[in-house]
C-alpha cells in the first residue's frame, strides 16, 4: 500500500493560480481572530519542512501592498502536507489559519518535522512540479 494522498495549505488565490484543479480560498476568509498560542512553534515547523520547489522570487503580501516576501512561492513539504514558503510569514504576520488536520498533525509532531525519505520527497516534488508548473 502506498503513501496516503498529499494534503494542500496555503495555496491562496492572492497568491497566484496553481494546477491539479485545486480550489483556491481565499487568505481573507481565512484569518484566525486571534495569535495561535504556539505561533512560534508551528511557524518553526512550516520554516523547516522540506524544500521541494525552490522559487527566487517576490511575492507580495496581499494585507499590505507595501511588503513583499521573499521567495514566498517556494514549495515545502512535510511528506503528507505541501505548502508555500510564505504561509509561515502570513501565520506569523497575519494570523492566517492552517487547516484544522495540519495544525493538529504539526502538534502531535511535537512541531518537528519527521525524517523523509529520498523516495518519497521525489514522489511529493513530481506533485509540486503539477501544482506550480
Amino acid at each position: 500500500m502506498g503513501e496516503p494522498a498529499l494534503r494542500f495549505a496555503g495555496m491562496f488565490r492572492e497568491l497566484g493560480p496553481v494546477g491539479l484543479d485545486l480550489v483556491q480560498e481565499s487568505i481573507f476568509d481565512n484569518v484566525s481572530a486571534e495569535e495561535l498560542p504556539d505561533v512560534d512553534e508551528v511557524v518553526r515547523y512550516l520554516r523547516g519542512g522540506y524544500v521541494l520547489i525552490d522559487m527566487m522570487d517576490l511575492a507580495d503580501d496581499p494585507f499590505d501592498s507595501t511588503r513583499q516576501i521573499m521567495n514566498g512561492s517556494t514549495i515545502r513539504t512535510d511528506g503528507d502536507w505541501l505548502w508555500r514558503d510564505d504561509l509561515a510569514y502570513h501565520v506569523h504576520r497575519h494570523r492566517v489559519a492552517l487547516p484544522d488536520e495540519f495544525l493538529a498533525l504539526i502538534r502531535e509532531r511535537r512541531y518537528a518535522v519527521p525524517h523523509r525519505d529520498e523516495e518519497l520527497l521525489r514522489e511529493r516534488s513530481l506533485v509540486a512540479e503539477e501544482l506550480v508548473f
